[in-house]
C-alpha cells in the first residue's frame, strides 16, 4: 500500500506540474503573439489558463491527501500524540471523513458534468460538462488515496512508541 501511495503522489505531482507548465506556455505564447501585428494571440488563452490552474490545484489535492498534509487541529493532534492507540484511531477517523468528503465531491462533480451541456466555453469544441469532469476524476482519485491512507493506518504497526 505504501508503494501505491508513492505512485499516487508522484503521478499526481507530475500531472499537476505538466498542467502548470502548459498554463505558463499558453500565457507566454499569447503575450508574444499579441506583439506580432495581424496575429493578436489566442482568443481562449485566459479561459484555458484558468481551467489548467483549477485542474492542477484539484490534482494537487491528491498529493495533499496521500501525504496527509491537510489542515490539522493542533490541540487534537497534541492530545492524540500522547496515546498511541488514540493516534491510530484518530488517523483512521480523519481518513474516513476525508474519504466521505471526496465521495461527495465525485458524486456532485458527476451530476454537474452530466447536466452541463451548454457550450459557453470560448475554447473550440469544448462544452462545460467536459470542463467539470475534473471534479469526478480528482474526487475519485482523492477518495482512493484517502482509502489507501486509511488501510495503511489500520495495518501499520507501532514501533516502540516512535512516530510513523
Amino acid at each position: 500500500m505504501k508503494k501505491l501511495q508513492n505512485a499516487l503522489d508522484k503521478g499526481s505531482t507530475f500531472v499537476a506540474a505538466v498542467m502548470c507548465a502548459a498554463m505558463m506556455i499558453i500565457i507566454f505564447a499569447n503575450v508574444v503573439l499579441r506583439l506580432i501585428p495581424s496575429v493578436g494571440g489566442f482568443k481562449w488563452y485566459m479561459e484555458g489558463s484558468q481551467y489548467l490552474n483549477v485542474w492542477s490545484m484539484l490534482i494537487v489535492g491528491i498529493c495533499v491527501t496521500v501525504k496527509g498534509t491537510h489542515l490539522h487541529v493542533e490541540m487534537v493532534d497534541s492530545v492524540v500524540a500522547k496515546v498511541p492507540a488514540l493516534k491510530k484511531l484518530h488517523k483512521v477517523i480523519v481518513s474516513a471523513f476525508i474519504f466521505l468528503f471526496y465521495v461527495m465531491v465525485t458524486y456532485s462533480g458527476y451530476q454537474l458534468s452530466t447536466r452541463a451541456k451548454q457550450a459557453v466555453s470560448t475554447m473550440p469544441q469544448f462544452k462545460m460538462g467536459q470542463v467539470y469532469v475534473i471534479f469526478v476524476i480528482a474526487g475519485a482519485v482523492c477518495a482512493l488515496s484517502a482509502l489507501v491512507d486509511m488501510i495503511v493506518a489500520i495495518t501499520e504497526k507501532e514501533e516502540g512508541g516512535a512516530k510513523t
